[in-house]
């Protein structure tokens, strides 16, 4: 049996397309877009969000944002 599935990333809507026989080719498909093409789950999503490698390098989620003064030492990190 063929599995097929389409990957989509969260952030800039990147499509990749998994298939292959089940189980191994289906799971060697999976694994060459997350090695190959750095797929990965979406940080901070509930679901089975992913984003690709491109924009997770560029990723800013909500802790970074809030975070952004501490992180770049504009602001104590002590301070409420």
């Amino acid at each position: 049996m063929e599995g097929r599935t389409l990957l989509k990333c969260g952030e800039c809507g990147l499509t990749r397309e998994i298939v292959g026989e089940i189980p191994d080719e289906y799971t060697r498909s999976f694994d060459e877009a997350v090695h190959t093409d750095g797929w990965v789950p979406r940080p901070g999503a509930n679901s089975a969000s992913l984003i690709c490698r491109d924009c997770l390098v560029k990723y800013s989620g909500h802790e970074t944002v809030d975070d952004e003064e501490k992180v770049t030492g504009l602001r104590d990190p002590m301070a409420l």
